[in-house]
């Protein structure tokens, strides 16, 4: 069977063939899924979304067979020295290829270069590191809450008011809080109402916690998966710096795991960095009832 290698243009037919393949993916819980369908959400609708078509040809490239199915990706999420190598796992032959384009072309002029992976992938690990790949440390945690019988229950101080953000509508107060809650000084409005026009996009779940001059002090986004409508998450969660540990975080996964459940999600799950980032103390203090672990592989160039 003839496979090609293709440059993302940034068009709606070549983002929803990828699309399918990341669906197809998550159907399959031995194959590595760590870049997954909402991710590739967030990079075009969020992160990326004024971008030209030159960035996205540089930062993300594709495998198809003859009949324009789509069975590997290359991406990297920030256009620096990471990425994700993505490959069906009926074509996981073509691993290689999709590796040796990214070590050819986009890793140019660059001395280091990472990706994450799931620990439980182990074909894929084995040929990083044949690739000359090492391991370098945690990279990510992948929470999974069990929503059944969760205790929903939580408290706010006097004064704060959780609700929706369409409810809300002040868009200039909830970008200051981005900019504030993770140091993202380049997240603006445009990006913001862009990811509320994502398909996957439910207002219900757009949540948001504000102070009595009207001020958001704390923000989170829930969303139901594609590929499984009793599936859901949580990206992402911020707090203001001058607010925390007042357990808005708290209040915030949890009206959005009842609002979940009461969609019929019965597992949710919440990513984070891996320790010793602070956030996972908040989302461990939630009750987990799984996790799963990617780590760092790394290549000195």
């Amino acid at each position: 069977m003839l496979i090609t290698d293709n440059s993302f243009t940034n068009r709606d037919d070549e983002y929803d063939r990828i699309k399918r393949l990341l669906l197809e993916i998550e159907a399959r819980p031995e194959v590595d899924n760590n870049w997954d369908p909402g991710r590739m959400d967030w990079w075009r609708y969020n992160i990326h979304v004024e971008k030209e078509p030159d960035f996205f040809a540089a930062n993300a490239h594709y495998w198809q067979t003859e009949t324009g199915r789509v069975v590997g990706l290359f991406i990297s999420e920030y256009g620096r020295d990471d990425f994700f190598a993505v490959v069906h796992p009926d074509f996981f032959e073509i691993l290689p290829d999709v590796l040796q384009w990214g070590l050819d072309y986009w890793a140019r002029g660059k001395a280091k270069i990472s990706t994450a992976v799931f620990s439980y992938s182990r074909p894929k690990i084995a040929q990083l590191l044949a690739a000359g790949f090492y391991e370098n440390g945690p990279e990510e945690n992948l929470r999974t809450y069990t929503l059944h019988d969760y205790d929903f229950r939580y408290g706010l101080q006097p004064g704060f008011k959780l609700m929706t953000f369409p409810e809300y509508g002040n868009y200039d107060s909830r970008v200051k809080l981005v900019h504030n809650a993770f140091g993202n000084l380049a997240y603006n409005e445009t990006r913001l109402r862009s990811l509320q026009s994502s398909p996957a996009y439910l207002p219900e779940l757009d949540l948001v916690i504000v102070d009595v001059r009207g001020e958001s002090v704390a923000y989170c986004m829930g969303w139901v998966t594609e590929y499984d409508p009793t599936a859901g998450y949580i990206e992402p969660m911020g707090v203001h710096s001058g607010h925390r540990r007042q357990g808005f975080g708290t209040a915030l996964a949890k009206e959005c795991f009842k609002r979940l459940a009461g969609l019929g999600v019965a597992r949710a799950t919440i990513a984070s960095h891996a320790e010793p980032d602070v956030s996972n103390f908040l989302y461990e203090s939630l009750q987990p009832t799984g996790i799963k672990r990617a780590y760092r592989y790394s290549l000195n160039r």
